[in-house]
């Protein structure tokens, strides 16, 4: 599809690191994201740690404005982990797979289209801000789901779009596509919606 060194597809396809669960802390090694305070700190603290999702793919958890994915294969020690230590779970919305969802491998449809920019403008963003999105990402996206024969058809979320968009990026564009990454994947429905 495009011509993506092998080097760049092995990127592409990084791993969030290893993840150990302690009694009450979660420790996470080789974490790819520089701008992520995951980087440079390894071990949380179940006082650090806001909420945990661990019935998204993957689950994460989240420290003030910032989301840390971890590996799905140990989704029931996580479960585990938040009950033991009183942490709060939460289901968040997949905002992220809802503005990824052209670059799936299925047929995306004007009605697909316009039930999606429905749902996301509930949440806060406009049409407008949404095709911007898709634009920056788009490219990027198409190399992280074809050119990896990564074939994708079911869902992305934040974490494709990060993994994606880090080696199109120099380290400042990324630090400030990271926190936008953050604040969309925060977001919440507006009242009275």
């Amino acid at each position: 599809m495009f011509s993506t060194s092998k080097s760049e597809v092995k990127e592409l396809l990084v791993s969030t690191g290893q993840l150990t669960i302690g009694d009450d802390f979660l420790k996470i090694e080789n974490y790819p994201f520089e701008p992520s305070i995951a980087y440079g700190q390894t071990i949380f603290k179940t006082n650090q740690i806001d909420d945990i999702d661990f019935k998204s793919y993957p689950p994460t958890f989240r420290v003030g404005n910032e989301l840390i994915y971890l590996t799905s294969e140990k989704k029931v020690e996580l479960e585990e982990f938040a009950k033991k230590n009183n942490i709060k779970t939460i289901e968040r919305p997949m905002i992220w797979g809802w503005i990824l969802e052209p670059f799936l491998d299925t047929e995306f449809t004007t009605e697909t289209d316009q039930r999606l920019t429905k749902l996301l403008e509930s949440y806060g963003l406009t049409t407008d801000q949404v095709k911007s999105l898709r634009t920056e990402v788009e490219t990027q996206m198409l190399k992280y789901n074809f050119d990896t024969m990564l074939w994708e058809w079911g869902g992305f979320d934040a974490l494709d779009v990060l993994k994606a968009m880090r080696t199109k990026y120099k380290k400042e564009e990324f630090g400030d596509f990271y926190r936008r990454v953050m604040e969309i994947a925060l977001l919440t429905k507006k009242t009275g919606e």
